[in-house]
Formats: C-alpha cells, structure tokens, sequence
C-alpha cells in the first residue's frame, strides 16, 4: 500500500476521537476588493485505482476520467447552492506555474495530515495551523481574476475480485488485509498571502465518484462549513 494510503490510515483512527475535528477554518467569511469574492477550482487531483490481488493499485483512466467530470459538475451546483461565485480551470489550460502549485498542494496537504491531524507534531507550529503555499501563488490571482482558488486531492482503491476472497481468506487466518480504500482531502487558499485559511479531509464513504448522485454526496461532505461571502454569512 502506498505511503500516502497509510497517512490516510493514520488520519482517519485518530478522527475517531471526538476531540480531533477533520477539517480547519481560519476565517468566517471570504472577502474581496470586488462586489463579491471570487474562487477559482483549480482542476482535482483525483485518481481511481483498482486493487489486484497482490496489493497492486494499477490506475483506471475510465473510472478517473469519469470521477473527474462528475466532480466538476458536482462541485458547480455545490458552488451555487451556497452562493459561492465558482470559475473552473481545465486541467488543458494549466500554465506551468500552475501545474507546480497543484504538486505542491498534494505535497503539503500530505504534510498537513502527518503533522497537524496525525501524531508527529511539529514543536515550531505550537498546534497552531499555519500552512502555506507561498505568496507568489498571486499568479493565479491575476491570471483567473480571483480572490481564492481550491485544490482538490482524492484517492480510490476498489478492490478487485481476488483482492476481496484473499481478505476473506486472511482474515479466517486471523490476519488483517486492505480491501480498499477511499480518502481526500481540500485546501481553500488565501490568493493574496498563499495561506491555506480552510482545510478538510474525508475517509471512507463520503461517496461514490464515478456516479453523479455519489459525486455530489462527496462534494458535499468535502465541503461543509466551507466559508461564504459576508453576505451569505449574515
């Protein structure tokens, strides 16, 4: 199983303690100079996976081109029924800049759950939550017209047929085998200073990617208690 898959792992037995919430919020509301705040979606890193036998994640273009689309479609609607003024940028329309700031993204929001929701604690954040992904991501400010952008991460493992009879098999052996997995997690990022002012994951069951209905399930949960407007606050 990957690194990243095990993190998520980690994450999510520590979220089952009621004193750990799964997601942060450094502000009420967004702002803007404009009328109203603007968010650019940068385009989702999202992937499918199916799980062999052995353990192997071998990638499915299908099942991810199709969770991909439903996200976006998803993700406009969710945008707005809560009042959120949502442009999305086409994976094609990267500039190379912007495709460093999506690597990065992943990077830090792997860092953010080792570090802020998992175990190993950083003593120089002093539980604070201060993470960034530089000043210089005002490119995407200029270059989209907007005040902030949201970065996408989600991963999923469906078990094949022999993953699934080797699990039940193991586990009549007393052993304990993946059968899959499903994880993610999303960073609203502050355009003006690179801050990350509002971060949530989600673990397995928050919904079904590869179908319209799940997708907007998932959308859902990966954005609730996301900030809004001024107004749409009041």
């Amino acid at each position: 199983m990957k690194p990243h898959t095990l993190v998520f792992v980690a994450v999510l037995l520590v979220a089952g303690c009621e004193t750990t919430p799964s997601n942060v919020q450094q502000l009420d509301h967004l702002e803007s100079v404009g009328d109203d705040p603007r968010i650019v979606l940068m385009p989702p890193d999202i992937r499918y996976y199916l799980l062999t036998a052995g353990g192997v994640p071998e990638p499915n273009a299908e099942w991810t081109t199709a969770a991909q689309e439903n996200f976006a479609v998803a993700m406009v609607d969710y945008a707005e029924s809560i009042g959120a003024d949502l442009s999305v940028v086409h994976k094609d329309d990267l500039s190379r800049d912007e495709i460093r700031y999506e690597t990065l993204h992943s990077a830090v929001g792997m860092t953010i759950l080792t570090h802020h929701f998992g175990m190993t604690k950083l003593p120089s954040k002093a539980g604070a939550f201060d993470w960034s992904l530089g000043p210089e991501i005002n490119s995407i400010a200029r270059d989209h017209d907007a005040d902030y952008a949201l970065f996408v991460f989600y991963r999923d493992y469906q078990a094949s047929g022999g993953r699934v009879a080797f699990a039940i098999l193991a586990a009549a052996a007393g052993v304990g085998v993946g059968a899959g997995s499903e994880h993610g997690f999303a960073s609203l990022v502050d355009l003006k200073t690179g801050d990350i002012v509002w971060f949530n994951v989600v673990v397995a069951g928050s919904g079904e990617l590869r179908k319209e209905e799940g997708a907007a399930t998932a959308v859902a949960k990966l954005f609730k208690d996301i900030p809004t407007s001024r107004a749409s606050a009041e």
